[in-house]
This record gives C-alpha cells, structure tokens and sequence, in this order.
C-alpha cells in the first residue's frame, strides 16, 4: 500500500485538518476508541485489528478499561485459540475473514471478555440506495446520540478511497457528522491511511462490492450494549 493520490482523494478530509466536530461534539464512539488506535501487523489482519479496536473500546465504555488490562491482538488470538483466524492474517497466504465471519469471531470474544449486555448486530449491504443508506444512518446517529454502540466497517478501499487498491478492509467508524453526513474512518493501516473523514453514502457504495474471496457481501458491524 502506498499514499493516497490527491488527484483522487478530494471526497476525503483529514481529521489532523478537520476536527472542529471532535472539539465541539460529545463524540462517544471517537472517545471510546481513539486511545486503542493501532496499525494491523500484518497486510491482512484488519479484521483482527478492528476487532482488538472495538472490544477495547466497549469496555472503555462500560468502565473496564484498565492499565495492563487492555486487548492485544496477541493476547485475543491467544484467547480465542482460532487456529483459522490465524492462518487467515498471515501472510503469503492468508485471505483475512469475510464480515460473516468477523461476526462470529466478535461475538464469541464478547463472552470471552465478559462484556454483558453486548450484541453484535450484522448489517449487510449489497445497494447504495436510499433505504440502506437511511438504516446507516439510523446506526450513526444513534452511536453519536445515544453512546451505547461501535460500529467496524467492511469496504472496498478503491471504491472507497479513489487508490488503486482493489482490496476489501475492515476499520472501526469513529464519528459521524451529521451536519455535512461524512463518517469518520480510524484506519487500522496507518502506513498510508490517517483518520479521514468521507462521505457517508461514498463508505456505502464501498461496502457494495461483493468479496471476491469469501463471495459474501460486505458491509457493517454494530456492537451494541442493550
């Protein structure tokens, strides 16, 4: 992966430039999972990454969070002792997991960490029009309203992006403003990808593409409390 073309990139904000939201909004999403920002170690452990994201940042919210008690992406591979997650973000070889399977993988790391009263909600996206966008958006706004959910997308990044990879990707949304509908993405491949801000209805068309890999479509995790 390399940086992203300016030529093709003017749909995207940078959050280092485009913060005014984040300073004048409550934000619970960006707070509960900007301090667990970290960079997949592997090309193909997003999955993985997004996942050590979102339980660090549910139990940010339930007040869990504690020094020398975070999740690692070691220690949840440990835990889960998914021999096949493993293999699939370790490179050459490994095609890193569908949005079914993350969902699986989700909900049983959320018993493994005790996080009662959590639920992981698995919303498919296979058109951008206007009543899968409108459901988005009712997720969005609820998790910067309500502060009881994170969600992890799952995208086409050239769809997505304007690069020239044509690659699926998971990474946790930090934020949404509803007053110009943008989402912010907290990339988990921080070698080229800061914090952006894009189009809400542009990330839906990115979750279109169905995974060539896994066949099944992409789309959005909700982890929920309640």
């Amino acid at each position: 992966m390399n940086e992203l073309s300016n030529a093709k990139t003017t749909h995207l904000s940078p959050l280092s430039l485009d913060h005014a939201y984040i300073q004048d909004n409550p934000a619970p999403a960006y707070w509960a999972l900007s301090p667990y920002l970290l960079h997949q170690h592997t090309d193909c452990s997003c999955s993985l990454a997004t996942a050590t994201m979102l339980l660090n940042g549910a139990r940010a919210m339930d007040g869990h969070a504690r020094i020398g008690q975070f999740v690692s992406e070691r220690g949840l591979l440990e835990r889960m002792g998914d021999a096949e997650w493993e293999k699939g973000i370790t490179p050459p070889d490994g095609g890193g997991a569908s949005l079914a399977e993350l969902r699986d993988k989700l909900e049983r790391a959320v018993a493994l960490y005790g996080l009662s009263g959590w639920s992981v909600e698995h919303c498919t996206v296979t058109a951008d029009d206007a009543a899968t966008g409108a459901a988005f958006r009712a997720h969005l706004v609820a998790m910067e309203q309500a502060g009881d959910r994170l969600i992890g997308g799952n995208y086409h990044l050239a769809t997505t992006y304007g690069d020239q990879w044509d690659i699926g990707h998971f990474s946790p949304i930090g934020a949404y403003d509803a007053a110009t509908d943008r989402v912010l993405l907290l990339d988990v491949w921080k070698a080229d990808y800061e914090p952006y801000w894009v189009d809400r209805m542009r990330l839906l068309k990115g979750m279109v593409p169905i995974s060539p890999i896994s066949g099944s479509p992409r789309g959005y995790l909700v982890l929920r409390r309640g």
